[in-house]
């Protein structure tokens, strides 16, 4: 199985595009997402996937290994097929897929076209026991153990005054998350994590 390819984008076209890497031309389907990263002529460092049906085989491109295995993750779950994922990987990346799902935010999986509320929940209600212990969530669980430590009262107040705001709980863990430090009070979090959500 291939792991990954670089090479240098030969084109670019809708939902896919031509890797060119010692005189072959890999045709590999991509998220919108990844597409909109990639221009013609660029050399890249393309991580793959590989789908095998009845009657096709096909190459899934990304641009990083978290990603990929965050592609073979949500395939798991019942129902979600790789156009399922591409949706979902198309409107959120790997951290905000594992910290929707770990937060229960089904709107937030939701926004991917052809996910609807049933379906968002099943991925939450199959995946949310593996991520806790998978290796792309490791970013994402470890700075959420830490709100029980050091400040957490400030931190625990900061996520509340954000979601009192309208803020999704996604949002408000995230950016409370990636600003809170050790001697910050609630009001500076909030202060820097608006700073962040705007």
């Amino acid at each position: 199985m291939i792991s990954y390819i670089v090479g240098r984008v030969a084109d670019i076209g809708d939902g896919a595009f031509v890797l060119e890497c010692n005189n072959l031309g890999y045709f590999i389907n991509a998220s919108n997402a990844t597409l909109s990263k990639l221009s013609v002529g660029m050399d890249a460092k393309i991580h793959t996937a590989l789908q095998i049906k009845e009657n096709d085989i096909s190459m899934i491109g990304f641009l990083s290994a978290e990603d990929v295995k965050m592609f073979y993750l949500l395939t798991t779950v019942s129902g979600v097929g790789a156009k399922v994922a591409l949706a979902i990987q198309n409107v959120l990346d790997a951290s905000r897929i594992v910290l929707a799902i770990l937060t229960e935010e089904v709107d937030e999986l939701s926004r991917a076209q052809g996910v609807g509320k049933k379906l968002a929940s099943r991925i939450v209600l199959e995946l949310k026991d593996k991520l806790k212990s998978s290796e792309i969530s490791q970013d994402i669980v470890a700075p959420q153990q830490n709100l029980n430590a050091g400040n957490a009262e400030a931190k625990q107040e900061a996520i509340e005054a954000l979601l009192s705001l309208g803020y999704s709980r996604s949002e408000a863990l995230r950016a409370t998350m990636e600003v809170a430090l050790a001697e910050m009070t609630a009001e500076q979090i909030i202060r820097q994590a608006l700073k962040k959500l705007v």
